[in-house]
């Protein structure tokens, strides 16, 4: 007997509901903290730093008039960097703007420039989360801002060196292996190592990728037992009444100051856009500057007949006070 099966039925209305979902919710907490200040006058930016000298513990013979005089900027130095431009692209044909009607898009131009924004976001804080150095735009490559990883290196950048004095020595970065940090030996070694190049005993923020951040966590004081090796002695915060554990390191407190743990999801990315998990640095935010000569927004151009069409654009550059208070994990 002829009847209408399910399978069979014409014009069955599409069941798709009305969202749109993006797992990937990654911050950018560097770009988030890092002190926006006035933006370069000049492609190429600029700014002095200076050191006291070393500590004279000789003498002065009574009656001798003085022959010889200091000079006090004998020290001084001009660091520089460049600016460099980022931007996003996104183009709406008028049916899929005006006809077209998307499940959880309300206006698909709309939609373009709130996810090209956070594109950029994330495309500047990859940027400076990097080891680029800076370049100088010839008319075919563009100029580049020199990134984090560059400035806290023993070597320093390559385009405008840095002198030695206010490079960091390499005790300030740690290449030891991830699984095999230790407390005594690269956490407090790398505050002290700071302490005793600039005498800061301070407040420092940590950037870490994911794979340093649950070290940081597993890491605990060892103790000898009878054995005369080391073990490990942990120590858990437990609410017995709602049955749950909390084991997770988010400041520390050393010798020589604190560090405060925030994950970061865009340390070292390489060109294929992976990320150096095991990478970290450690930043005085006080001696770090974003300078925006144009803040990221959107800007929509004319439509030709094709349909909408938008950028989103930021000019920025990266200012280091001055490298030598900073450290840097690294691991091979």
């Amino acid at each position: 007997m002829p009847q209408l099966i399910e399978p069979a039925q014409i014009a069955k209305r599409e069941d798709l509901a009305d969202i749109m979902a993006i797992v990937d919710v990654r911050a950018t907490p560097f770009v988030s903290r890092v002190r926006k200040d006035k933006g370069a006058a000049n492609s190429l930016f600029q700014w002095p730093v200076d050191a006291y000298a070393l500590p004279n513990t000789d003498g002065v013979v009574d009656g001798v008039d003085i022959s010889q005089y200091e000079n006090h900027a004998e020290q001084r130095a001009i660091l520089k960097n460049q600016v460099q431009i980022k931007r996003r692209t996104a183009k709406v044909s008028r049916l899929a703007q005006e006809v077209s009607v998307v499940a959880g898009v309300p206006s698909e131009i709309a939609q373009a420039g709130e996810k090209k924004l956070i594109e950029l976001k994330r495309d500047v804080e990859s940027t400076l989360l990097a080891d680029a150095d800076a370049q100088a735009d010839n008319g075919a490559l563009p100029y580049l801002t020199c990134g984090l990883g560059a400035w806290i290196s023993v070597a320093g950048p390559t385009l405008y060196p840095v002198p030695a004095a206010f490079r960091p020595p390499s005790a300030q970065i740690v290449t030891t292996a991830t699984a095999s940090l230790t407390e005594d030996t690269d956490i407090q070694g790398i505050l002290q190592a700071i302490f005793d190049g600039t005498g800061m005993n301070g407040e420092y923020v940590l950037f870490a990728g994911s794979i340093l951040r649950r070290r940081f966590t597993d890491m605990t004081r060892t103790v000898a037992n009878t054995n005369s090796t080391a073990t490990k002695v942990r120590t858990f915060e437990i609410d017995a009444a709602a049955g749950r554990i909390e084991n997770s390191t988010t400041i520390y407190q050393g010798d020589y100051g604190t560090i405060e743990i925030e994950s970061s999801s865009f340390l070292g990315l390489t060109a294929a856009g992976a990320p150096d998990k095991d990478r970290g640095y450690l930043l005085d935010m006080d001696k770090i500057h974003l300078r925006y000569n144009k803040m990221p927004r959107a800007e929509k151009f004319p439509d030709l007949g094709g349909g909408e069409r938008l950028m989103v654009e930021t000019i920025f550059g990266l200012q280091v006070d001055n490298p030598i208070g900073l450290g840097k994990f690294l691991p091979p």
